[in-house]
Parts: structure tokens; sequence; C-alpha cells
């Protein structure tokens, strides 16, 4: 029995191990796109341009959170259960109502962009120009028909689509903006983050039809009635959206007001490195791990299991990579954009600790959406949201764009007690003992190669900071060995190609 218990342990790693692999190493060819992108983007419009890239993407962002209904990730979860069940009629009907609440806020969300636009301009000190915003109103809606479209690759588990869908789009975006840039410099912004937009819903729809074509037209193809309960379990998820979204807006109009637009963009380069490119291990989670969480929601036990298991995975693929960001960021920033954007190299030193709370923080955030919660999800972002934006403003007023890093970390901490205090309490969430020591064990490496990076210089630096990495990345390693077969599976397989070859020859 204790095999079969250690083999079942084992397979459920794997599985996590898996497709957190598949859509990291995804995340890890748009990261290498993005090098590319920003080192040209940057060296081409410098910090100024980015700073107004990063304030309409902000905008329209949160306007497209604001219109969406969630449906993007509500609709994954029913997409998902008709898909399992096989009741193939009931699932193309219920795809047509994905499309039809699609296609409604997406003429929701251009017609609002349109609405607000000189609101967003005077958010703004009228630095950038209402008409603006109006041009960028399509871009809400495209991003809105990409989002029903994915939501059902995800639910027919179609990633391997879904992985080629986001690496066209890192490609694309260099092929596509890169030569407006050098012709038209900051006048072609608008309309590259239009023709990004547009890119993006095309490659989307090309493979979301092959799976579920629109022909011929028909009420199953778009329909608004069936609905409720997707836009119902949206709601929560869709103002939670709004208020992480607002937070980023408020963030940088205080920092655009207080400061420049090359403020704006140095922020910016330091959130993307540290939060955004360091999130590549949990993309996953929403795609794989959530409806599996879902599935066994009504039993602690289970659940606890589950969440467990996603969050010591989650440390010991995300903790090599924060210690080899901590220590390479003098390299990183000059490399992803130029060397004017050194000063940030601070911000994200202390931002990245953040990144080791979220992996501990966010698979347990998931019970709340799994059992239908959704009204304490809402809460405990609301509590989060108005926080980090009090920790960010007070954090850069008090040490400039360091003090934003440290902030954000303190604010992650927050999130985890106040995530951990609320799952405890209703879900009777535990998180085990070995998932704790696994986070106290890098966290501590962490904090040592923080330490060595902070007060070293020259050949010592890269020293004691390689030495750190060595020894997070041996950790993850042996013991990722130890609770997978995928390791050992890889290697027969090179050994006996190795063999197979030599036998030829």
């Amino acid at each position: 029995m204790q095999k079969i218990g250690e083999e079942e342990e084992k397979k459920a790693y794997d599985h996590i191990i898996k497709y957190t692999g598949l859509f990291g190493g995804v995340q890890g060819i748009n990261l290498l796109a993005a090098v590319v992108r920003n080192k040209l983007v940057s060296s081409i419009l410098g910090p100024s341009g980015l700073g107004i890239i990063s304030l309409l993407n902000t905008a329209t962002g949160f306007l497209g959170n604001a219109t969406n209904l969630g449906v993007s990730f509500s609709a994954v979860r029913h997409v998902s259960e008709l898909y399992e069940a096989g009741n193939e009629e009931e699932l193309k009907h219920y795809v047509g109502v994905v499309r039809g609440w699609s296609f409604a806020t997406a003429l929701l969300g251009v017609l609002v962009c349109c609405l607000c636009a000189p609101l967003l301009s005077m958010a703004y000190d009228a630095k950038i120009s209402w008409f603006s915003f109006v041009l960028l109103s399509p871009v809400v809606g495209l991003t809105a028909l990409s989002g029903g479209e994915l939501a059902i690759l995800k639910g027919v588990r179609m990633l391997k689509q879904v992985a080629a869908q986001s690496v066209i789009n890192s490609f694309l975006a260099i092929i596509l903006t890169v030569p407006l840039y050098l012709i038209w410099g900051n006048r072609a912004i608008v309309a590259s983050l239009i023709l990004l937009a547009l890119s993006a819903c095309l490659t989307t729809f090309y493979f979301s039809l092959r799976m579920f074509p629109i022909f011929p037209l028909s009420g199953k193809n778009f329909s608004l009635v069936g609905g409720k309960k997707m836009i119902g379990l949206g709601v929560a998820f869709v103002l939670a959206g709004i208020l992480g979204s607002g937070v980023e807006f408020v963030i940088r109009a205080y920092l655009l007001s207080v400061a420049s637009e090359a403020e704006v963009g140095l922020y910016n380069a330091g959130y993307m490195i540290t939060i955004t490119y360091a999130s590549m291990v949990f993309v996953a989670m929403e795609t794989d791990f959530f409806p599996r969480l879902s599935a066994v929601n009504q039993d602690v036990k289970l659940s606890n299991e589950v969440v467990n298991r996603q969050v010591e995975a989650s440390v010991l693929l995300v903790s090599p990579l924060l210690v080899a960001f901590l220590v390479g960021l003098p390299i990183l920033v000059p490399l992803l954009y130029s060397s004017e954007f050194l000063p940030v190299v601070s911000m994200a030193q202390c931002a990245v600790f953040s990144m080791y709370v979220r992996a501990v923080a966010l698979p347990v955030s998931y019970l709340s959406l799994a059992k239908g919660r959704s009204r304490v999800y809402l809460f405990t972002e609301a509590v989060y949201d108005a926080f980090v934006v009090v920790a960010v403003i007070l954090g850069y007023a008090h040490g400039g764009l360091r003090g934003a890093g440290a902030a954000l970390a303190i604010a992650a901490v927050f999130d985890w007690c106040l995530v951990w205090l609320t799952c405890h309490t209703l879900y009777g969430f535990r998180l085990s003992k070995r998932a704790f020591q696994l986070f106290l064990l890098q966290i501590s490496v962490g904090v040592c190669a923080f330490i060595s990076v902070v007060n070293l210089d020259e050949w010592w630096y890269w020293l004691v900071g390689g030495f750190c990495l060595c020894c997070s990345a041996f950790f993850s390693y042996r013991i990722l060995k130890r609770e997978t077969t995928l390791l050992q599976t890889l290697w027969n397989r090179i050994a006996s190609r190795f063999t197979h070859s030599n036998k030829e020859l």
C-alpha cells in the first residue's frame, strides 16, 4: 500500500513538472524574444518611450479587465467539464455561448474606452492625448475576443496550441513593431499596440476555429443564452482584475505626477524583470492546476495535498531562477534594455523576494476560486491591492526605486499572511511541513545571494553569487530527482539514443 502511495505521489509530481515545464519552456522562448525586442525598442525609444508604452498598456488593461466580465477565466471551468464528460453537442453550444459573450464584451470595451478617453488623459496630466486612447479602443475589444478563444482552447486541453500561439506572438511582436519604431519613433507606439492586439487575436482564432469552426453561421455559433453561471463566476474575477489593473494605473500615475515618463519606464522595467519574467513558472497554474484543484475542492485532505504539492514544485522550480536573477541583474538589465536602465537593478534585487513568497501564496489563493467562494477571493484581493498601493507610494517616496522594490516584497509577505489566515480559517488549509522546509531552505539561499550581491564587488561578487546559484539548483535537482520519474525517464532516453548511435557506428 505504501509503495502504491509513493507511486501516486510521483505521478502527481510528474504531472505538475510536465505542464509547468511545457509552459515554463514556452515562457523561456518568449523571454528570449523579449530580450531582443526590449533591447531594440529601448535603444530606439529610450526610457521615456517605454514609459509611454507602459502607461498605455496599463490603461487598456484596466479597461479590458473592467469590461470583459471574466469570460477568459470563468469559461475554462465549464468548457473543461463538458469536454471531460464527452458531451459534444452541449460543448459546441457552450463554445457558442463563450463566443457570444466575448463579442458582447469586446463591443462594450471599445465603447467604454472611447467614452473614458478624456478621463484617462486627465489622469495622466494630459501628457497623453485623449485621441490616442480613442485610437486604442480596438485593443480592448481584440483582447476580449482573444481571451474568449483562449478559454476554449484551455478548456478542451489544446495546451500545445496555446503554447504555440504564445510563441508566435512573441516573434510577431518583434517583426511588426521594431520597423515602425525605427521609422516613426514614439509616433508609432499606438499603431504598434493595435497591430500586436490584432496579431494575437488572429493567431488565437486560427487555432480555435480549426477545432470549432464558425460555419455555417447560426445561433449555435454565437449565443448569450446559458452564460449566467459563467458570468456569475467571472464577476469576482473581473472585480479583482479591475483592482489589480487599478493598482498599476494608480502607481504609474503617481510616478508620472512626481517624476517623469522616464521614471515610469524605469519602474516598469524593474517590475517586468522580477514580477513578469519570473512569473513564467506560474503560467501553468491557471491552465492545469486550477482544474485539478476544482475537481477535489470538496475534500479538505485532497485539496491540501494538491495545493501543497503545487507549492513544493513551484518553490523548487522558481528558486534557482530567482537566484540567477539576483546575481545576473547587472548583466540582464543592459541585455534586456540598455545601460540607461541600470538604476532599476537595486529595485529588482529587492523585489525578487516577492516572487519567493508568491510561489507559496499563489497556489493557496486558488482555493477560494476552486470552491466557488468568489466574494472571499475578491475580499483578499481588495485588501492586498489597497496595501500594495500605499506600500509602493511610501516606499518610493522614502527610498526611490529601491524603496518601491522593497515595498513589493513587503506587500507579498502581507498577501501570504492574509491568504493563509483566510484559507486556514475557512477551508482548514495547512501548509505541510515539507513545503515549509523547502521554502525556508531556498529563501535562505536567496538571502545569502542578496547579501553577497549588495556588499561584494568584482570577482568575489561572481564567486559567492555563483556558489549560491549552484546550491539552489543542486537542492532543487536532488529533491525533484527523488520525487519524480521524469528526470530519470529523460536520462534513460538520452542514454538509449546515445547507445543506439554508437552501435550504428
